[in-house]
């Protein structure tokens, strides 16, 4: 007979059934599920009825509908959620200023897209200038041209970079 007082046992003789639904749901930490999956069966022993069928399968769906149902609604955290050591957004340490960055982002984007619309060598130029940080001399070196032509051609693809970006020097 199915009843609260040889519950232990009953709970002793499911959890192999237990276990197995815990490990259908590995998003769970294992003893808090294996708490609730117990709290679960001791609520079937109380609520079930011999119309439902074997106990077995009863506890089988009872155990199953809460932790799908758990994984429908999940726990939502936000930064003001309370922790042991605070707030999360306390103990989270960030120098990132995320509006800094995105707009960083569109920037490159944008700085990336324009270097595209230039022809190879006016790229290449940009390239070795500002990307490998290399002087006016050893450039025309590599590329063959007098480091005069290539600070004046520099400065022209600046121009015509500025004018694309239409926002002025503190861009480049």
């Amino acid at each position: 007979m199915i009843n609260l007082e040889n519950a232990k046992r009953i709970i002793d003789d499911y959890m192999p059934l237990i276990l197995a639904t815990i490990r259908r749901f590995p998003a769970f930490e294992r003893e808090e599920a294996i708490d609730e999956a117990r709290m679960l069966t001791i609520e079937a022993i109380l609520d079930y009825k011999i119309e439902a069928g074997s106990f077995g399968n009863y506890l089988k769906h009872k155990l199953n509908y809460h932790f799908w149902n758990k994984c429908r609604n999940p726990i939502e955290i936000s930064l003001e959620s309370p922790t042991e050591g605070g707030v999360i957004g306390d103990l989270i340490e960030s120098d990132i200023d995320i509006g800094a960055e995105i707009e960083n982002g569109e920037k490159y984007l944008k700085l990336k897209n324009s270097l595209k619309r230039l022809n190879n060598k006016d790229r290449e130029i940009i390239r070795l200038r500002y990307f490998e940080e290399m002087e006016y001399e050893k450039i025309g070196q590599i590329l063959g041209l007098n480091p005069k032509t290539v600070r004046n051609r520099n400065s022209m693809i600046i121009k015509k970079l500025r004018e694309v970006w239409d926002v002025g020097s503190n861009i480049i």
